[in-house]
């Protein structure tokens, strides 16, 4: 009994909910969408998995309570429980329960068999949706799938780069042997159609060059032959780096590596089957002694540790030094392309060729060294495009006597021959054009111009005036005619003017003292002529003043000669003794007259006094003798002191009186000690 009693309590409680209204205003149950039903209300479980009923607000009109089933939440994997359909007739009692609310046992109808009724589905709290509706399931299904294409993306892409430029067919050949008339055929690789032809094409080659017309033992197709299939580093059409090493690879090959003195190399022989790439070479500096470790040229290694390469903290090369190395060719135009080189020094190698014009292209290039070379032909125009040039340097390129080298194929080259005389058995005249002309100011950062033994002709232009930050003029053993510009003055910050053996006429400019930091003056051998200018002795640190051997020449100006008759006249001012550093002093060969002013012996660094074949007469001075025993002297006693001393028209007296002049001469028959 004390059960049934729990029973009829419990049964009490649940109640159907007043819907409330009218049988019109009764909820219909809901529709079926797709297979799936929508709820309005759900029941609740308890902890004993019982469903839980709550009492409604209003009763029926019985006064019975109405029944509402509420589903806790329970997560996403609880099936909601069916809700209680209520009488169609509005009926008290509802069919299948007694008055005391027990169920009751009720026949199915056949005809009603295969009609699916949701609510007749039974509850079961340990259900659950079919797997692949679960959501979390699904959520992590997807995490998953997601992580496994990574993965394989992630392979993928390893694998591609280890494999990046691998040479599908190779064959083992002796890298960069000599040139040969039969370039041996390069191999056949997946880098052909990487864009590097087309990049380099596009970008490096200059002069409208392309590859179909280029042959294949060209430097050019010979680097990039070299970039393609042997280079290591098997860069792509998209580094950074690839134009500055194309182009330095073109060095090598144009200017003849193999037979450099210094890391051009690289091959090293083992056997007949088998060859090694020599990537390390040692330099002996010559002011130290000490060795050196450099890269070769044209190894794997970085570009930037190649043998006289200089490149800055971000890789870019900016400076390239090869000075007396043995380079052999002429300079491709290509170098222009390294757009951010700023330092290049060739000298002293067997360079022949011209200057390409475009060096003027290069915007950041500040010293372009190539003295000492075999070059020729006329300086470009373009060249005065290179406006922040601060050195150039294009001396001794006529009749230079140390040129002479020899290329990896066993062929000699000499400098004294137009291309090397390779090509050519024409004498070389070196580079030739008027350099100095209006358009110098367009250098108006430069500071050293070495122009020395060379061909070249024209005059030294006012505008030379506007260098304001000139050091050094140098252009000695030309042909430069003209005047000495007066506006050379203006050049305060010049200490040495090298101009002699040229065809400059005239006098010096006056008002010479505003050439404050002047060192050497050098304008021998010209048609000079006229008294020196007062303000010369103003030139405090003045250390060589060479006037000597004035020039002669006739009305045509081709048939010159030395001449004691024609020159610099004058006597000297007692003010040379203001030129305390004055170190060489060579006045010989003009018609200076007068005497030697006693005061010369306040310059006490005097160590060179050339004084014969002048009409100065008289003596020398007991302050001039006491040099002797200071810098003017050597030791061999000779060299330093020339007068005209000796026994004039030799029978006559001297016609200069010395007891301590190193060397005499004769001053009618022009005949010196030395000459005999």
């Amino acid at each position: 009994m004390a059960e049934d009693d729990r029973r009829k309590k419990k049964k009490k409680k649940k109640t159907r909910r007043n819907r409330g209204g009218d049988d019109g205003d009764e909820e219909q149950p809901l529709a079926i969408d797709q297979g799936e039903a929508e709820f309005a209300n759900t029941a609740s479980i308890n902890a004993d998995n019982e469903p839980v009923l709550v009492e409604g607000d209003a009763g029926d009109e019985e006064g019975q309570p109405v029944l509402t089933l509420v589903q806790e939440d329970m997560g996403e994997d609880a099936i909601p429980a069916p809700i209680v359909e209520p009488d169609a007739n509005g009926g008290d009692e509802q069919a299948g329960f007694t008055e005391d609310g027990l169920a009751v046992a009720m026949a199915v109808d056949t005809a009603n068999e295969d009609e699916y009724i949701y609510s007749a589905i039974e509850y079961d709290p340990d259900s659950k949706p079919p797997l692949h509706k679960n959501r979390r399931f699904r959520v992590y299904t997807c995490l998953a799938f997601v992580v496994v294409i990574s993965v394989i993306v992630v392979v993928v892409v390893t694998i591609a780069k280890s494999a990046k430029g691998t040479d599908t067919e190779y064959e083992d050949v002796l890298v960069n042997g000599a040139p040969s008339q039969s370039p041996t055929p390069s191999p056949t690789t997946n880098r052909e159609a990487s864009g590097i032809r087309e990049q380099i094409e596009a970008g490096v080659l200059q002069r409208g060059a392309n590859w179909t017309a280029i042959p294949k033992d060209d430097p050019r197709y010979r680097a990039l032959d070299w970039i393609l299939h042997y280079d290591e580093l098997k860069l792509e059409s998209d580094d950074k780096n690839l134009y500055q090493r194309y182009v330095l690879a073109l060095l090598a090959f144009a200017l003849d590596s193999l037979a450099w003195y210094n890391c051009g190399e690289h091959r090293k022989f083992s056997n007949e089957t088998e060859f090694f790439v020599e990537e390390i070479c040692e330099v002996q500096v010559k002011e130290t002694g000490q060795l050196e470790t450099h890269s070769v040229w044209l190894t794997s290694t970085d570009e930037c540790e190649w043998y006289g390469v200089i490149c800055s903290g971000d890789g870019v090369v900016r400076g390239i030094e090869l000075m007396g190395n043995d380079l052999i060719g002429e300079i491709p135009p290509e170098i222009s392309q390294l757009r951010f080189l700023q330092y290049l020094a060739l000298n002293g190698n067997c360079l022949y060729g011209t200057l390409p014009p475009e060096l003027g292209k290069m915007p950041s290039l500040l010293s372009l060294e190539v003295h000492g070379n075999g070059l020729s032909g006329e300086v470009p125009a373009e060249l005065y495009d290179a406006n922040k040039l601060q050195m150039l340097n294009l001396a001794y390129q006529y009749n230079y006597p140390y040129g002479q080298c020899q290329m990896s194929n066993g062929t000699f080259v000499s400098t004294l021959y137009e291309r090397g005389g390779v090509y050519s058995t024409n004498f070389n005249g070196g580079l030739w054009g008027k350099v100095l002309d209006t358009q110098v100011n367009s250098w108006s950062s430069m500071k050293g111009l070495h122009l020395t033994d060379n061909s070249f002709t024209g005059t030294i232009a006012e505008e030379i005036g506007d260098l304001k930050y000139l050091v050094f003029l140098r252009a000695q053993n030309n042909m430069i005619g003209g005047l000495l510009p007066y506006d050379l003055v203006k050049l305060k910050k010049l200490r040495e003017v090298y101009l002699e053996k040229n065809s400059i006429q005239f006098d010096l400019p006056p008002n010479m003292e505003t050439m404050e930091d002047l060192e050497v003056l050098r304008v021998n051998e010209n048609e000079m002529q006229g008294q020196l200018p007062e303000s010369l002795y103003s030139l405090h640190k003045l250390k060589e003043l060479w006037l000597q051997d004035t020039l002669h020449c006739d009305e045509t100006g081709t048939d010159c000669a030395i001449s004691s008759e024609h020159g610099f006249e004058g006597t000297l001012s007692p003010k040379i003794g203001n030129l305390k550093r004055l170190n060489r002093l060579l006045i010989q060969n003009n018609p200076f007259d007068g005497f030697i002013p006693s005061e010369i012996g306040k310059c006490e660094k005097l160590s060179a006094f050339y004084m014969h074949k002048t009409n100065i007469g008289g003596f020398a001075p007991h302050e001039l003798c006491l040099l002797r025993d200071k810098e003017l002297n050597n030791e061999a006693n000779s060299g330093v002191f020339y007068a005209d001393c000796r026994p004039n028209n030799k029978t006559d007296d001297p016609f200069f009186a010395c007891d301590c002049c190193s060397d005499c001469c004769d001053h009618t028959t022009k005949v010196c000690i030395a000459d005999d």
